[in-house]
């Protein structure tokens, strides 16, 4: 009798902490709602941890705290969150673009190429080798960097694309994306003193976008 009893009671505890569990899930979910409406991202975020405290097996909810540190430029977090997510989810395309994206803001180059790298083994996506071989530009791996130029050129993908580039400090310019490839291969050219190259590139980049103010600046200083 008394070994019944003791279940019984063994049994409503749990039953009470299930429920207390259920029941604060459900503010914190209905409080992170609210914030949203509110657009007050510290209280999602808040709210969000909450959940993740009582869900922590909840890959959604993860998601959901890496895009809020996403949409604020929280770089730090949403990269430590996109990994925790990757570590769960090897396949998670969009998890690994946040690492990358997150990894290059806090300027860790070598560390957000190798990211970009496997990004693109997985999409063949022609901004994520435009970004690849921007990131070698910047870490002077200028040979890895012009070959990936010219596939971009090469590929029909890029005959109609445009990239917006900063044209001075406060504005920028909408060019044709193969006159900013050129542009790159430009500078390249500069570093690797072959101002001959260089300015066949900026010639070739204005060609395609006359009033592409970088290329226009660069050449006259050739």
């Amino acid at each position: 009798m008394k070994t019944k009893i003791f279940l019984l009671i063994i049994s409503f505890i749990l039953s009470f902490n299930t429920y207390s569990q259920n029941n604060n899930f459900e503010v914190q979910k209905s409080i992170y709602e609210k914030a949203k409406s509110y657009n007050d991202p510290n209280v999602a975020i808040s709210a969000l941890y909450n959940m993740v405290a009582l869900q922590p097996e909840n890959v959604i909810l993860k998601d959901s705290l890496m895009r809020e540190y996403l949409a604020i430029s929280q770089w730090a977090p949403s990269y430590m969150i996109s990994r925790e997510i990757l570590g769960l989810q090897p396949n998670n395309n969009f998890a690994l673009e946040v690492s990358c994206v997150s990894l290059q803001n806090l300027g860790l180059k070598q560390e957000a190429l190798n990211e970009y790298e496997s990004l693109y083994l997985k999409t063949d996506r022609i901004d994520v080798l435009y970004t690849i071989s921007f990131l070698q530009f910047e870490l002077r791996n200028f040979n890895e960097s012009l070959t990936n130029l010219d596939i971009l050129i090469s590929n029909n993908q890029t005959e109609e694309m445009t990239v917006s580039v900063s044209k001075d400090e406060n504005t920028r310019q909408e060019i044709a994306i193969r006159a900013q490839l050129n542009y790159l291969k430009g500078l390249i050219y500069i570093e690797q003193e072959n101002n001959l190259l260089a300015k066949q590139a900026f010639n070739t980049a204005i060609e395609i976008a006359p009033e592409f103010q970088n290329a226009i600046s660069k050449l006259k200083t050739l």
